[in-house]
């Protein structure tokens, strides 16, 4: 009986123990920024002449996907912890979890640093960047919007681990084009969004509709929504920034990728007859009564089109992928209460294409700590990370190996594989910030009042000649 009682004891004083060492070794919370005006959507920047986007070869047999980079000999309790800066607050449970699976795997993972808002954390990262406080990872925008940090010296070089996984063919070049300059690559995908139609699937069933495969299917099903009362398609100028959202989709739709690329690289003109012929379609969406007030938020900061989506009062809504994670948010289950499809082409003689957005995680080039931080993004690309960032994040992994997040992610993944579909940049990233953000303003002009439409197209131009003659 004694030597029973003693066991107990021993027993108990060991779980005591567990249990303060756990206590002690909890991590003060991340410092938040002070709050400031939020400034524009998630993503963003481009090469100095934004790249045809290219189809990665197809190999004649697949090769294995690559692996995780080798654990280290240290036991995940000693694991080497970085830090990672963004400006992503509801993330920060998500990003922390991907850093602890990242210590258990290769004995390197990370904190996050999260900020309230992209001022501030545009403010400091910049700051910190030249010097020994750099954050060793850190998240930014792609294409134009990531060049003067490259430019800047303080984004390390990440073409090996690309080249690693490009020859495997788990990733795609265009996706590395997003965050290539002059032959190299400097950052690796936080999260990959294609731009889709959602659709309330209710409302399509309910007036017999199915996802259209032809412009003028499209057409009937915005003139059967309409009948009926419902407003077929989300726009807004809240926040600014998805003023583009339409114009892009009407330029690829009448123009096509070729000529889409040539704008945002300055080889054509905002008053060709290709944009203007665009514009014109867009101006005739919105005066038959198509397209949504555009007073109503939606995107990364406003909910306010949710309760329209889920009653059924707005039918579709044209947007990136990521917005999966409001619908489902909002009680919606993809597959069953909402699907996607990719807007068909008005000119039947283009290409299958769609829009994609590439949110950077980038290595500080100054940073003590820059191999070990590039050990961790090698990990992070690998397909065991990108099956569980899909899991808890919702996205669809650009990882062509990983886990679709959902139905709706692998429907619109077997549509781009079976189309051989062109994936363009959007709007946002794929031309200089100076021209974008005189163009969304002058698109929700237009959006507000469409008889603005000559005057928006000739004020876009002129800050896009004044734009590109600057960086000759």
């Amino acid at each position: 009986m004694q030597r029973k009682n003693l066991f107990i004891l021993i027993a108990m004083v060991v779980v005591m123990g567990v249990l303060l060492a756990a206590c002690g070794g909890a991590a003060a919370p991340a410092p938040a920024a002070t709050q400031a005006p939020a400034a524009e959507p998630t993503k963003a920047p481009e090469p100095t002449k934004a790249p045809e986007p290219t189809k990665a070869p197809e190999p004649t047999m697949a090769p294995e996907p690559t692996k995780a980079p080798e654990p280290t000999a240290a036991p995940a309790a000693a694991a080497k912890m970085l830090e990672m800066y963004h400006d992503k607050a509801d993330w920060e449970k998500n990003t922390n979890t991907m850093g602890e699976s990242a210590a258990k795997d290769i004995g390197v993972g990370w904190k996050t640093v999260p900020f309230a808002n992209t001022t501030d954390y545009q403010t400091t990262v910049r700051a910190s960047l030249p010097t020994d406080k750099a954050p060793d990872l850190y998240t930014w925008w792609s294409g134009y919007r990531m060049e003067d940090i490259v430019k800047a010296g303080v984004a390390a070089d990440l073409t090996d681990i690309w080249k690693k996984y490009i020859d495997s063919g788990e990733y795609t070049q265009d996706v590395a084009n997003a965050f290539s300059f002059n032959g190299k690559t400097y950052a690796v995908p936080l999260l990959t969004a294609n731009w889709v139609v959602y659709y309330n699937k209710k409302v399509f069933a309910d007036n017999n509709l199915t996802p259209p495969k032809t412009w003028d299917e499209f057409i009937k099903i915005n003139d059967t929504l309409k009948a009926k009362g419902i407003t077929p398609l989300a726009m807004t100028i809240s926040g600014r920034w998805p003023a583009f959202i339409m114009f892009e989709e009407m330029v690829l739709r009448t123009a096509g990728p070729d000529f889409y690329n040539k704008l945002v690289a300055g080889e054509a003109k905002y008053t060709d007859p290709e944009v203007v012929n665009a514009m014109k379609l867009w101006k005739e969406f919105i005066d038959k009564g198509y397209m949504s007030d555009p007073g109503i938020g939606f995107g990364t900061t406003e909910n306010d089109l949710l309760p329209y989506f889920q009653t059924g009062k707005i039918a579709m809504i044209p947007i990136g992928d990521w917005y999966s994670a409001t619908l489902n948010g909002g009680g919606m289950k993809p597959g069953v209460d909402y699907d996607a499809f990719i807007m068909p082409n008005q000119n039947a003689s283009l290409p299958p294409a769609l829009f994609f957005e590439a949110g950077p995680l980038l290595v500080g080039a100054k940073s003590p700590n820059v191999e070990d931080a590039k050990k961790a993004v090698e990990w992070w690309m690998s397909v065991p990370a990108q099956n569980e960032w899909s899991k808890l994040a919702g996205f669809t992994s650009a990882n062509s190996k990983a886990d679709p997040a959902n139905e709706v992610g692998a429907g619109v993944q077997k549509w781009i594989s079976d189309n051989k579909a062109v994936r363009v940049q959007r709007y946002w990233e794929a031309t200089p910030p100076d021209i974008v953000e005189v163009a969304v303003d002058e698109l929700a002009r237009f959006m507000t009042d469409p008889s603005t439409m000559d005057s928006v197209l000739k004020n876009i131009q002129a800050k896009a000649d004044e734009v590109w003659a600057s960086r000759q």
